[in-house]
């Protein structure tokens, strides 16, 4: 198959790159090709700005693909003017989308496609809700053939996941240094990491598949575990007894309102996935990386350059904020 990639160098897409080549796929990148040192070795360049749609029009040309793939749209006029772009131009259109846009507060910690869409918590879900409403549209009314594929919490190498930061080093450093590291509830919520490898399994199976046009597909990994279970996986990988200190998250949405989204509108709410439909449309799709070896990976890239392990120091702030605060009010409560 000829396929587009929207993006293509990012935490999901490199990966979803390196299984499209490996599977023989002949595949085209467009971005704006500021991220050398991430190209991925075989894949054909489109250089230019996703958001100037003349430009991407003009680097396009006469190019028609099976499946295009958009990474990076994340509101509606973005998807819009990727059906204006590929309309007749290809087969399938991928949007990735997100787990979290599922229905918060949680009516039930097991998640389907038919899981209503609603989180009036974080902006960012709302956004890729509406993006999939224009979308369901396109589909209905012109035949737009959408697929929409919605990740979890996706992980590759050089990501520590966390309930704080995924991208950086943050709270693995604060592990390093015997600093204290909140863990939102009682700890015991349950979640579901994907490793980028395994989500790139799903996506590629996907590519290509007349069944899966028209139909939303959840792409997550089988394993499941507590919050404090992956926060305790971290410090063993990074030789350390975590001191792990338990929040509400409401309180850290009182401290903090923009980290609170993060929290009230995702990992606050048990998320375990019933990820049938994949299996049926990717017949063999299974984890393949267990957390606790995909982690391992995450901190030997870390581990190897002192130049890898950036701080949030925004974050950083924050955790610090919310644990003075926390300590000052079980404090007054315990003289009382």
């Amino acid at each position: 198959m000829r396929i587009l990639y929207i993006g293509g160098t990012g935490n999901l897409s490199r990966d979803c790159s390196l299984r499209a080549l490996a599977e023989g796929h002949e595949l085209w990148h467009l971005n704006r090709g500021t991220r050398p040192e991430r190209a991925v070795e075989g894949a054909r360049l489109l250089r230019a700005d996703a958001d100037d749609e003349d430009a991407v029009r003009a680097a396009l040309g006469t190019l028609r693909f099976d499946a295009v793939v958009d990474f990076i749209a994340y509101n509606p006029a973005q998807v819009e003017r990727d059906i204006r772009l590929f309309s007749g131009r290809t087969s399938q259109y991928v949007f990735i989308s997100s787990a979290s846009a599922c229905r918060k507060p949680a009516v039930h910690h097991v998640i389907t496609e038919s899981t209503p869409l609603e989180n009036p918590f974080w902006d960012y879900s709302r956004a890729k809700i509406a993006c999939e409403c224009v979308l369901e549209n396109a589909w209905r009314e012109t035949g737009f053939p959408v697929t929409v594929v919605r990740p979890s919490h996706t992980y590759g190498t050089g990501w520590i996941p966390t309930a704080w930061t995924s991208s950086d080093f943050t709270v693995a450093a604060r592990m390093l240094a015997g600093r204290e590291v909140p863990v939102h509830g009682d700890g015991q919520s349950l979640w579901t990491l994907t490793h980028a490898r395994d989500f790139a399994a799903g996506l590629v199976g996907l590519l290509g598949n007349p069944a899966a046009v028209g139909e939303s597909v959840l792409v997550t990994g089988d394993e499941v575990l507590s919050w404090e279970a992956i926060h305790r996986t971290l410090a063993a990988a990074l030789g350390v007894e975590p001191r792990i200190v338990h929040v509400p998250s409401d309180f850290i949405a009182a401290v903090d309102p923009e980290m609170g989204q993060h929290f009230l509108g995702d990992k606050a709410w048990s998320a375990v996935f019933d990820c049938s439909k994949l299996k049926r449309l990717v017949p063999g799709f299974r984890t393949t990386v267990p957390f606790h070896a995909g982690l391992r990976e995450s901190v030997d890239w870390f581990m190897a350059d002192p130049a890898r392990r950036t701080v949030n120091a925004r974050v950083d702030a924050v955790i610090d904020l919310v644990l003075e605060r926390w300590k000052r009010g079980m404090d007054a409560v315990l003289k009382e």
